[in-house]
């Protein structure tokens, strides 16, 4: 919900001001429905992860856990917001009247909206930093107490972000974001958007350049085969996750972008605006598909396929490849 329209009241961008409200309001709901049970999900295998297995939870579990943790809130607020549209159609379309939530509260939800996405670009990024520093630079990080040495930068440029352009935000005629004329946070968060979209790209590319140079060292030795045969699968599967990682990525924020370039140019439609509060619940649902893909559908499975973490501090390369 960052990117900003171009009007606050309702006007002809579509097809007709009744079949506009609808594809407005059904699109986001439909998926973010989606996006919010996903959420939930991942939650309570989180739980009894953590419930059967006392000690500290990998970070192949913590990592979708921190990523649905910002798909749940982002997408309770978009439930709450449309839902609060939907009983206001009258208004919208017959008095063409904005039917967003009173000023004060609609421009803390436009405050949020952009925090929430913010915090989930550079917990993406975050991620792939820290899987590069793993597996390429084979340096075990602490990430202290509940990870707070990843949380507490990115929560302070997600949020510092929003408060320095309060301004910018409140009602624009159906939801609550940035407002029309204010551009400058549309230009942050492309910027943002690139320069994550560059990291995760580069890490994971060192990832996998990383591997396959195990692997070359394995072939060159004779005894090897079982090791050799394991890296094989480790590849393969590291391979899909990190492109799933990527592709997640591209659908969820790719949208944005152009979308924020087309409000630059003056460029409104009904579909785009219909489109950008579900494209981004596009990651929670990809995160939920990635989980289940990894950790499989039984909760009883206390062992992941990808293990991201070791208790060991110095570790082997193919210990290391194993934490992916």
């Amino acid at each position: 919900m960052i990117p900003l329209n171009n009007a606050q009241e309702h006007s002809s961008y579509g097809y007709g001001a009744e079949t506009d409200f609808y594809i407005i309001v059904t699109i986001p709901l439909l998926v973010n429905i989606f996006s919010f049970l996903g959420s939930l999900y991942i939650f309570y295998r989180t739980f009894v992860r953590w419930k059967n297995d006392r000690r500290n939870i990998s970070l192949s579990f913590r990592f979708p856990f921190y990523i649905s943790i910002t798909d749940f809130v982002y997408s309770s607020c978009i439930l709450m917001e449309f839902t609060y549209v939907t009983f206001s159609k009258s208004e919208f379309v017959n008095n063409k009247e904005s039917v967003t939530w009173p000023y004060l509260f609609c421009e803390i939800i436009g405050l949020g909206f952009t925090f929430i996405v913010l915090l989930n670009i550079l917990l993406v990024g975050a991620i792939s930093i820290v899987t590069w520093l793993r597996v390429v630079r084979e340096h075990y990080l602490d990430l202290g107490r509940y990870d707070y040495k990843v949380w507490l930068p990115i929560l302070f440029i997600s949020s510092i972000i929003p408060l320095s352009t309060v301004y910018a935000h409140g009602s624009r005629g159906y939801s609550c974001g940035t407002k029309i004329g204010y551009q400058i946070v549309g230009f942050i968060v492309l910027a943002i958007i690139l320069v994550t979209l560059t990291t995760i790209i580069i890490c994971y590319a060192s990832v996998m350049r990383a591997i396959r140079k195990i692997k070359e060292v394995n072939e060159s030795i004779t005894n090897s085969h079982n090791n050799l045969v394991q890296i094989n699968s480790v590849e393969r599967k590291t391979f899909k996750k990190i492109l799933t990682y990527i592709l997640v990525f591209i659908l969820q924020y790719v949208p944005i972008m152009i979308y924020n370039v087309c409000g630059f140019l003056k460029v409104r439609h009904v579909i785009l605006d219909a489109l950008i509060p579900a494209v981004i619940s596009l990651g929670g649902i990809g995160n939920i598909i990635q989980f289940l893909y990894n950790e499989g559908l039984s909760a009883n499975k206390y062992t992941s396929n990808y293990k991201l973490e070791s208790n060991e501090q110095s570790q082997q390369s193919n210990n290391t490849m194993s934490e992916l």
